[in-house]
């Protein structure tokens, strides 16, 4: 039994899903930046990186921060997006 719906996220649109499953859609690719400074988190919630690094799955909450996933180590959260730059 499939159960039909349609689901929008960033202007794409879901298929199906088959009874019982967990809801499937389509993500854009993930966009990735590289670090242009170093950044020291300075609360809990935000992320390390050094001038370079690469940074993954990267989310824009608003104006002024992001939230991404530094490849080299791992670690995810908060960041400034002045100190990064699209690739």
């Amino acid at each position: 039994l499939l159960h039909w719906s349609s689901t929008s996220l960033s202007g794409l649109s879901a298929a199906y899903q088959p009874a019982g499953s967990q809801n499937y859609h389509y993500e854009p690719a993930a966009k990735r930046y590289r670090a242009v400074y170093d950044y020291a988190a300075a609360d809990e919630d935000e992320v390390s990186f050094m001038d370079g690094d690469v940074i993954v799955d990267v989310q824009q909450i608003d104006e002024g921060w992001m939230y991404g996933r530094v490849e080299r180590t791992g670690q995810q959260g908060m960041l400034p997006a002045n100190y990064v730059e699209a690739i």
